[in-house]
């Protein structure tokens, strides 16, 4: 953040110094000028003095806009809460008018920057403080200092201290002279209120742009929220139905296993061996059944395993033969077993390869399962070395419906809320050619 406004207050000094020497390094220009103005005098001809007139404004509406917009900048970088920035804004240009009559020893309007200040910082409470506001406020800082700028060429508001630097000074008596000051009003009237109407109409129409865009942005976030509102619905409708069904095979499975104890009662007295090991390998397997059962129902059930037999049961489930990608598993010597709803824990870590395996698109490429021990307990990563992933969807792609491949959007907020479960924490890296995902599994989980 400091940065950012250190970054703010060098651009509002480089625009500053351009302001403040521009008058300096244009002298042959503001000569010319006077030129002109006694020009127009000799030859008695309006025409050269209209030329002055405008070379004049156009001239200090160069060195003004530097002056202003760099101590938009400069204001911005100083502030630090948003009711300061207006006071601080207007003593900034002030203090820039004051400098620049002091070096030039000219008398520049004080009461101008004034009254453009005040419609400036008007205006500029409508402009939305977003994407294109130093643009947009620097076409309006335009407007407003062409419109009263032409101030300084009306005769009759010389006594309000109006237009009494040199020239300004220059062209009113010459006016005088040649057109009884109607050059000069005309020139006002005209300048004035086109420049003025047109910064009124630029406002509004930002204005409006801006509350179009907000309205949109709210319709498409609103949409996104009943999106994932809708598959959140979804997703737990589903959920539901796996509950039931899961919960549902305990039944029959009780039933199986209670025949298969009759059965094996019958055959005790049957000097067949291999009918004895076939009925205990099926009350191995059905007892495996009922635990994974219950681990799926039960989020809180946890078994204690060694890492190898987790990975070893999570690769089982991995299908990689029908594809081109090169699956790697490093797995740490010496590490202490760890205490997991195993059927969850390995779904998570399966979902992460899974999803290393879909980015990757059928093309060739490498996919790391690397577990290791860190300070206060185990690391998992999955690291491969895909498109990775984009930076605007890093924040989202654990938000429950979210998902770029038109999916449901259900792995990775179901990764999420595992990990959590455990009170293990994930975190993504991702860039073109490499994406890791970090779990971190505490050692008092273990």
């Amino acid at each position: 953040m400091q940065h950012n406004r250190n970054v703010l207050v060098f651009v509002g000094f480089v625009f500053i110094i351009y302001g403040q020497t521009f008058p300096g390094m244009t002298l042959n220009w503001s000569q010319h000028m006077i030129e002109m103005i006694q020009m127009s005098i000799d030859t008695m001809d309006s025409g050269q003095l209209l030329i002055s007139s405008v070379s004049y404004v156009f001239k200090s509406l160069i060195t003004f806009v530097m002056l202003y917009f760099g101590s938009l900048f400069v204001s911005q970088g100083l502030c630090k809460r948003k009711d300061q920035f207006q006071l601080i804004y207007i003593s900034v240009v002030l203090l820039n008018i004051v400098l620049l009559n002091q070096i030039y020893h000219e008398n520049f309007s004080i009461l101008m920057h004034i009254l453009s200040l005040g419609l400036l910082l008007f205006l500029e409470t409508f402009i939305p403080k977003q994407r294109y506001y130093y643009i947009t406020f620097f076409i309006l800082l335009v407007f407003v200092l062409s419109t009263l700028l032409w101030l300084n060429v009306i005769p009759s508001l010389s006594k309000y201290g109006l237009g009494t630097e040199d020239i300004a000074v220059s062209l009113k008596i010459a006016d005088r002279f040649l057109t009884d000051s109607q050059l000069s009003t005309t020139l006002f009237y005209v300048f004035f209120f086109i420049f003025f109407i047109i910064s009124i109409i630029f406002t509004v129409l930002v204005s409006l742009y801006n509350k179009q865009l907000y309205t949109l942005e709210k319709y498409q976030h609103q949409e996104l929220e009943l999106k994932q509102t809708r598959l959140a619905l979804v997703e737990s409708k589903v959920y539901q139905e796996i509950h039931t069904l899961v919960h549902d095979l305990k039944t029959p499975l009780a039933t199986v296993e209670g025949l298969i104890s009759l059965m094996s009662l019958q055959y005790e007295q049957v000097e067949d061996k291999r009918s004895k090991d076939y009925f205990k390998r099926l009350d191995r397997s059905l007892k495996r059944m009922n635990e994974m059962i219950s681990e799926i129902l039960y989020e809180d059930i946890k078994s204690q395993l060694t890492v190898k037999q987790l990975m070893d049961y999570v690769i089982s489930h991995i299908p990689v033969d029908d594809q081109k990608v090169e699956l790697e598993v490093n797995i740490a010597d010496d590490l202490p077993p760890i205490t997991v709803n195993k059927i969850r824990f390995a779904r998570a870590i399966s979902n992460l390869i899974e999803n290393s395996i879909v980015s990757l698109r059928g093309t060739e490429g490498k996919i790391e399962v690397v577990v290791e021990s860190v300070e206060d307990g185990l690391l998992f990563k999955i690291i491969d070395n895909g498109p990775g992933i984009d930076e605007k969807y890093l924040q989202d792609i654990w938000k429950e419906g979210f998902s770029t491949k038109n999916s449901s959007g259900l792995g990775l907020s179901f990764v999420r809320r595992v990990i959590e479960n455990h009170d293990g924490q994930i975190d993504v890296f991702s860039k073109e050619g490499n994406t890791v995902m970090s779990i971190f599994l505490p050692v008092n989980n273990t």
